[in-house]
């Protein structure tokens, strides 16, 4: 239901976006949803998705919200949310943070990256850097993590609040960082939350393509083998029953719905 809200907008607006990551692979390999996955990932341009926020906020919804890092102040995630209100979706981290998560699709910004390799490492580099710091300041990390990981992240959460360099600093530095090739002709393109840091020819996604997804159609990459043999491999082989991993969530309440 998200998703076809989702595509309706993009639709009346003229706007691209493709299904990505374990979405992908859905609707390449199973014509719909992987079976056990729990999600929807969707990626849009820089320009695009910078439109789709101004169209959504003219649709004024009552149904859905968007969360985002200029929308909300603690909200430390690099791409958006499009929540679905008077649902609840609980994370570990939902308890620390002001804002409401419903269940939600996740809206993943494609952006430029330098075509010059010893560029992108660093570019790519920095933007990591402020992504993991923007999480840090906003939440002490849980018995989930390692006692390590805890031990350091949650010590640089107490210092950076205590510094002023809380969640609404890191938001304005990684949105600027990463939008700096946004004007720059570039062959390669990358969606920067990614932690295996794959990187993509931007001809291997646009124009995108229209294949069936469960009862829709849907918007994908238009070299789609490209793309996921970059981020998976032999993404058509089944993975055995061990390795089929969903979210750790702590509640979901559908509400209404």
């Amino acid at each position: 239901m998200i998703l076809k809200d989702f595509i309706e907008i993009c639709n009346k607006n003229n706007l691209d976006y493709y299904l990505f990551y374990g979405t992908l692979i859905g609707a390449v390999r199973h014509k719909g949803f992987i079976p056990w996955d729990d999600d929807i990932d969707i990626a849009m341009f820089r320009e695009d998705y910078e439109k789709f926020l101004e169209a959504f906020k003219k649709e004024k919804s009552d149904k859905y919200e968007l969360l985002e890092t200029r929308y909300q102040d603690d909200y430390f995630f690099i791409f958006g949310k499009m929540s679905l209100k008077n649902t609840s979706y609980g994370e570990n981290w939902s308890g620390q943070v002001s804002f409401k998560l419903g269940i939600f699709i996740d809206i993943f910004v494609i952006e430029n990256v330098p075509d010059n390799k010893i560029k992108r490492f660093f570019f790519r580099k920095k933007c990591f850097i402020y992504d993991k710091l923007l999480a840090i300041a906003a939440i002490k990390f849980d018995k989930n993590y390692p006692f390590y990981i805890r031990a350091t992240t949650n010590t640089l959460h107490t210092i950076l609040n205590k510094l002023n360099l809380n969640t609404k600093y890191f938001q304005k530095k990684v949105i600027n960082t990463m939008k700096k090739y946004g004007n720059k002709d570039t062959t390669y393109v990358c969606e920067l939350s990614d932690e295996c840091q794959s990187y993509y020819k931007k001809s291997d996604l646009t124009p995108p393509i229209k294949v069936k997804f469960e009862d829709i159609e849907v918007k994908i990459p238009n070299n789609y083998d490209a793309v996921l043999k970059t981020i998976y491999g032999d993404y058509m082989k089944i993975p055995p029953e061990n390795e089929r991993v969903t979210h750790n969530i702590d509640y979901v309440d559908f509400g209404e719905y």
